[in-house]
């Protein structure tokens, strides 16, 4: 993993920095917001985008912001300095801290490999568990924009100790997974779901140009012949059951809305 940091101060700190002091552990325990996007290697992310996604989190907890030009400048040097070889993708996490005692961004990723062969299977869930949802009130969706993500962790945790992957509720929401992205092959073409908040993860793959080719829908479509889970770090599986439902998996076949790397 690489972590860059401060952008003020144009170094590069060694994993063995203490990037958080203890007073801001107790002071703003997980109120850091905070974003995981995709990147290409050697490209930089869409930095409007990030900064008004961080903006919103940061106004609404009162935590100073630095202005664009600090965050275009965290991810160019992070762009340029980026592990993995050319047009590698990238999950690049940009957090707002407090380093010496000053805001500033800290970027920090891995590489990526976007198509893994393993088949998932993904659970029929109480529709109880909780994870943020665009109709949450404004604090819960600001909440779910910061560094504590208990929550999800330990639903993700439940999900991984029973063998699966992810959830999809059996009440009023559905249709979405809980934690990652679900794309099906039906004889309408590719349709894909996702959970909005706190970010689309079929939207940033788009956005990035990895994806294409799939659109939205609201709930699962009866009848698909191929199901894929891509995960909340962008790497994409095969589902070979969702809840009761089977479907075939191949794994010679290539994830149709993903481009060669």
């Amino acid at each position: 993993m690489l972590a860059l940091a401060p952008t003020s101060a144009h170094r590069i700190h060694e994993i063995d920095t203490p990037l958080i002091p203890a007073t801001q552990v107790i002071g703003r325990l997980g109120s850091h917001p905070t974003i995981t996007v995709p990147m290409i290697a050697c490209a930089v992310p869409d930095v409007d985008g990030i900064w008004r996604y961080l903006k919103e989190p940061a106004d609404f907890f009162d935590v100073p912001l630095p202005d664009r030009d600090a965050l275009h400048d965290a991810l160019t040097r992070f762009a340029c300095a980026a592990p993995g070889r050319d047009r590698a993708l990238i999950a690049a996490t940009v957090t707002l801290l407090e380093i010496d005692g000053r805001p500033d961004f800290v970027v920090t990723g891995s590489v990526v490999h976007p198509v893994r062969s393993t088949a998932v299977r993904v659970a029929g869930c109480d529709a109880g568990l909780q994870v943020s949802r665009a109709t949450d009130p404004v604090w819960l969706r600001m909440a779910a924009r910061t560094t504590s993500r208990g929550a999800v962790d330990q639903i993700q945790r439940w999900l991984n100790h029973d063998g699966y992957a992810d959830g999809v509720p059996t009440g009023t929401f559905a249709g979405a997974p809980l934690l990652g992205a679900l794309v099906f092959d039906t004889a309408a073409g590719l349709v894909g779901i996702d959970n909005p908040e706190p970010t689309s993860i079929l939207d940033l793959l788009d956005r990035c140009g990895v994806t294409s080719g799939v659109r939205r829908v609201d709930v699962r479509p009866v009848g698909a012949d191929r199901a894929w889970w891509i995960s909340p770090s962008f790497q994409t599986h095969p589902v070979a059951s969702i809840d009761d439902t089977v479907f075939g998996v191949d794994a010679e076949v290539h994830p149709p809305f993903l481009g060669s790397r």
